[in-house]
């Protein structure tokens, strides 16, 4: 006798549960799993008394899987030992909303974490986001047929699980279309015009099919909170423990994102914890996918490009682009994992020019500053040649005589131009007596390579994390190796309409992930005025934070707040403007102390508390945090101290690394040590945009530092 069989589905909430079980019994499940899909009767799901779910167990130590069925449709919703996953059946339930499906908490939550999760101390309701539809305006709801007094009570609706349990009893169209809303309110356009669509059909007398809960399953819509897997490798995979939850889920706003096609450039923005970086690492996937779908049996040699600007954060994109695909698939040979200095090198190294990265731009600078005639300092003359001559693209006297120098202070007569042009021409001769150039140089030189058609772009798509530490000549590179080989050249031909260069991009050729408020190393420069347009449907920017509470969140969005708004482009209006975090917490816990010995001790503390995960300590300096380590190790605390090309393991317990070095990092806990180094002294050289660029990069960085925790935040002062 055999059973039925199945086609299974897994939700996110499954997916975290199965973690928590050991490898022994993931094994056990992903057996049962098998054995359902494939009608064994050894395995028997069976439904449950009182509560609209099925369930089937997967071993002797009576562990279960709850499920909801539809014909042979099973879609896993949790797994646990036995009386802790009835419980959880009494207290959820599935809500289907039109073809989108959510698991639901059937009691009335604050928008609290799961019960097995670490209590909170403090007083977390006064962090409660924002409810999902709360920025949407009256005029927005009339459109969906909303009225005033029904939108100021969806407005209130704290999170989207309890908005899916409302809608659920709305009309079918309605219902969906406002959830859609919640989820993805940039899609505001799309959505309207499949609700008016659908009014449309109801007024021609035209029946709306109710989607059946099996067809909703399988509906696109929910590839956020529904994975299929492909085939059983696929599932026995993730559910052995080669899974991360990010690999197959995205939100729907990720994933629209994606997906897009679009006709040149795509810029996409979101403050930290939104997953840019997941955004990025999936692009790669999907037009790796495209690429070789389009290329058929012909067979090409471009490649996908993923890069950033340094090499640490991608050998990062690279293990984690390996974990997305699968270390044995096809796309890895397709996709291209470079710092953009490799990428500028390999680039100069194709046309046979010089491309030897100098590292040592201390010494080519005091060599250059030995033409100075109008006594000037080293960082006076740095940064007017990013400031002024990068952001011109004026790298020659003619042109570095015509260049704007906007904001930089102190006006400099014809004379004085010719004076500090003496001393930058000098330094770029250093840089090239040495056999290359520092990033400037060289990303300089080879976009004149592609330009010149000395040699051709590889890849044909660009996908880049982190672009607000990317300059201009970087953000020019970048546009270089995602245009059109035959447009590029026509559009660096003397005398071109500077729009050429905006056209020659290629559809999808080049993807831009990043936050202005986050920039930590560059001078801010717009897309637009290093040939780079984006606008409407290719600008994207994704509001919910994953990774913070929005307790911390709030407090590091205060950090930033008043800085000029920086959308990395010339858009309007505040790029923080409904960013919110999913969960509460409390407010990052803030302490003095009267010596550095004093925060050690209290640091020692934290750290001993392993119960509440890994500890993450941030300092401005690296000389603070030498001392903190060493005084750690005083009282027999055991610490590893990232440095540039470390990566991170979540065995380790407690870590420290720089504020600089904390970008691409999280953890549970993170304390920033040291906090009143921050900001830290300006140094002076430079001009009255120096020191401001100085202060607003030095806020950017307790806002990135404070945003690599996930759960808690600490924040020490030593007042000696």
């Amino acid at each position: 006798m055999s059973a039925q069989s199945y086609d299974l589905a897994f939700t996110y909430g499954f997916m975290k549960a199965q973690e928590k079980l050991s490898r022994a019994q993931r094994n056990s499940l992903a057996d049962a799993m098998e054995k359902v899909q494939d009608g064994n009767p050894s395995v028997h799901v069976h439904s449950l008394q009182g509560v609209p779910f099925v369930s089937f167990g997967i071993n002797r130590d009576a562990y279960r899987v709850i499920c909801q069925r539809d014909g042979n449709t099973l879609l896993m919703c949790h797994v646990g030992a036995h009386d802790s996953a009835y419980d959880w059946a009494k207290r959820h339930k599935v809500a289907q909303v039109g073809s989108i499906v959510r698991i639901v908490r059937t009691e009335l939550v604050e928008a609290r974490a799961e019960a097995d999760e670490p209590e909170e101390t403090g007083d977390w309701r006064e962090y409660l986001p924002d409810g999902p539809l709360k920025p949407i305006s009256d005029r927005v709801f009339q459109g969906f047929g909303v009225g005033a007094h029904a939108a100021a009570v969806l407005r209130e609706v704290p999170h989207e699980d309890a908005l899916a349990d409302l809608l659920e009893h709305f009309p079918s169209a309605r219902g969906q279309a406002l959830l859609e809303l919640a989820l993805s309110p940039s899609d505001l356009d799309a959505i309207e015009t499949r609700y008016l669509q659908a009014l449309e059909k109801a007024e021609r007398g035209e029946a709306l099919p109710e989607p059946t809960f099996a067809e909703a399953v399988a509906d696109d819509i929910n590839v956020g909170s529904i994975w299929r897997p492909e085939n059983k490798d696929a599932y026995r995979r993730a559910l052995e423990g080669d899974f991360a939850a990010w690999r197959v889920f995205l939100h729907p706003s990720q994933h629209r994102v994606v997906h897009i096609r679009t006709k040149g450039a795509l810029k996409v923005t979101g403050g930290p914890g939104t997953g840019k970086t997941v955004v990025a690492l999936h692009r790669g996937k999907v037009l790796a996918e495209r690429h070789l779908l389009s290329a058929g049996d012909g067979g090409t040699d471009e490649k996908i490009l993923l890069t950033t600007f340094n090499a640490t954060l991608a050998r990062q994109l690279e293990e984690s682009l390996k974990q997305l695909v699968g270390k044995s698939s096809p796309l890895l040979a397709r996709i291209e994992v470079k710092s953009l200095t490799a990428v500028a090198q390999q680039v100069l190294h194709a046309a046979g020019k010089p491309a030897e990265l100098v590292t040592d731009t201390k010494e080519c600078w005091e060599v250059a500053r030995a033409n100075d005639a109008i006594d000037r300092k080293a960082r006076f003359y740095e940064t007017e040649r990013e400031d002024v001559l990068a952001r011109a693209d004026a790298w020659t006297r003619a042109a570095y005589f015509k260049a704007p120098r906007k904001g930089r202070g102190k006006r400099l007569d014809r004379k004085d131009r010719a004076a500090v042009w003496t001393v930058l021409d000098a330094y770029d001769a250093e840089l090239t007596r040495r056999g290359g150039g520092d990033l400037l140089a060289l990303c300089r030189d080879a976009t004149r390579a592609l330009e010149s058609g000395a040699t051709r772009s590889p890849y044909r798509a660009v996908i880049c994390d982190e672009v607000q530490d990317m300059g201009a000549t970087e953000l020019r590179l970048l546009a270089a190796l995602g245009s059109d080989l035959a447009a590029l050249q026509a559009a660096a031909a003397p005398g071109a309409d500077p729009k050429l260069r905006q056209d020659a991009i290629r559809p999808d050729g080049l993807t831009l992930c990043g936050d202005g408020h986050q920039r930590i190393y560059r001078v801010p420069v717009t897309l637009r005025e290093c040939g780079i347009r984006v606008g409407g449907g290719s600008s994207r920017k994704l509001l919910l934070n994953y990774r913070t509470t929005e307790a911390i969140r709030r407090a590091a969005v205060a950090v930033v707040e008043g800085l000029d708004l920086d959308d990395l482009d010339e858009g309007t209006g505040n790029p923080l403007s409904g960013y919110r975090s999913l969960r509460p917490g409390v407010a990052p816990e803030t302490r003095e102390f009267a010596s550095a010995a004093e925060e050690a001790e209290w640091v020692a503390e934290q750290a001993q508390d392993t119960a509440r995960g890994q500890l993450l300590v941030l300092a401005r300096t690296k000389k603070y945090l030498e001392a903190l380590a060493e005084a750690l190790a005083e009282r027999g605390v055991e610490a590893r101290t990232l440095r540039a090309k470390d990566s991170p393991s979540p065995s380790d317990p407690l870590l420290l690394a720089t504020l600089h070095r904390a970008k691409g990092l999280e953890a549970p806990r993170v304390v920033i040590a040291g906090r009143h180094l921050v900001p830290l002294r300006y140094r002076g050289g430079g001009d009255e945009r120096d020191r401001a660029l100085w202060e607003r990069k030095e806020r950017s960085l307790l806002y990135v530092g404070m945003t690599r925790a996930r759960d808690w935040c600490g924040i020490g002062e030593a007042r000696a």
